[in-house]
């Protein structure tokens, strides 16, 4: 028998496909992608001190330098601490110095939706939207805190005040400065980052950084090659508390870090800030040692008063939702007024690589 020619009852003439005129069914979703939290941000109170201001722009932490050092000789009345009478006492020197943070000015996220796209639509933007902007501040301020803590353990020491940040550091040699080619994703590569970060904690033991409430953030791929390191997840190493899972994925404790997983660790140079915010800006491209890419960033010390970087904020969040009826629009922002900067260089670390091929 011969094929017959049907009537193609939805196809549009106009166009092409057979089912250009069918009807779509709104599924009663609005669908959007998974968003990175915010892992910097969400741990203030454990990584970073805070201080609201009451007028002013900046606001002052003094530093107390190193503590006398009683062995030395003395010639204000004291020999190596110990007085000899008849002697006066003139008083022995303690440096001090500061550290200042500016607020920035007001960060803002914003949208405006015509009022025309409104009525014709049958699903609601509004909400979404509206968790978008707080969202958008929470992320920019979250790779800012990144940043900052970078800047943080890079930072010099001051003679008689503390001893600059800490960091380790490896030259890569051959090897391209890239996560998967120097810390494989073997029990090879796993070791080589659970020995940098035992070094890291050891750097913090020297300069007498308590060791509660200390922080490592890593990126997604130091989480996935871990999970060579089998003493993590041992029970027999570890108390309930502390010990990982692996099945699922939970690494608790490491080198007596609290590891926390998060995608805002620098892994290229940032640039473009310019004036007041070219705190912001930093190299980690991992081209030279000074500017190595970045494979975990630590920090702690907010508990003991002593956080490696502290943040002032002017205003918190405000949220707008209002009608323009001049543009036939609904305009909506949410926008803060916070700035971050580093405080005590000896509560902040890294651990980096770099190449010069």
């Amino acid at each position: 028998m011969a094929n017959s020619v049907p009537v193609r009852t939805l196809k549009d003439d106009a166009g092409s496909g057979n089912y250009g005129l069918a009807l779509k069914v709104f599924s009663g979703t609005v669908l959007e992608a998974f968003r990175a939290k915010t892992k910097f941000w969400d741990n203030t109170g454990n990584i970073m001190a805070v201080k609201q201001l009451d007028g002013g722009r900046t606001a002052q932490w003094p530093i107390i330098g190193d503590d006398i050092d009683l062995a030395s000789t003395d010639s204000n009345g004291v020999d190596k601490g110990y007085h000899t009478p008849g002697h006066e006492l003139l008083g022995q020197d303690i440096k001090m110095s500061e550290e200042t943070i500016t607020v920035d000015d007001v960060l803002v996220a914003q949208v405006d939706v015509p009022f025309a796209d409104l009525d014709l639509n049958h699903f609601d933007v509004i909400q979404p939207y509206a968790v978008k902007l707080g969202r958008s501040l929470a992320i920019d301020l979250d790779k800012k805190c990144a940043t900052i803590a970078l800047k943080a353990a890079r930072a010099a020491a001051v003679s008689n005040i503390h001893s600059g940040g800490n960091e380790v550091v490896t030259d890569t040699l051959t090897t391209a400065a890239t996560y998967a080619a120097w810390y494989t994703n073997d029990s090879p590569g796993s070791t080589k980052f659970r020995n940098d970060a035992s070094s890291l904690a050891r750097l913090m033991d020297e300069d007498n950084v308590p060791e509660e409430g200390r922080y490592l953030f890593i990126p997604p791929y130091m989480r996935q090659i871990l999970r060579h390191e089998t003493d993590v997840f041992n029970r027999d190493y570890n108390p309930e508390t502390t010990a990982g899972n692996l099945n699922e994925r939970l690494i608790g404790v490491m080198e007596g870090f609290n590891l926390i997983l998060t995608n805002h660790i620098p892994q290229a140079s940032v640039t473009g800030y310019t004036g007041d915010l070219v705190k912001y800006n930093g190299v980690f491209a991992g081209a030279t040692e000074a500017g190595y890419l970045p494979a975990a960033i630590a920090l702690c010390g907010a508990q003991e008063g002593a956080a490696g970087i502290g943040m002032v904020q002017a205003s918190g969040l405000r949220t707008v939702i209002q009608d323009d009826e001049r543009r036939n629009t609904k305009f909506m922002k949410a926008q803060l007024m916070v700035g971050i900067d580093m405080l005590c260089p000896w509560s902040a670390g890294a651990i980096g690589i770099w190449t010069d091929n």
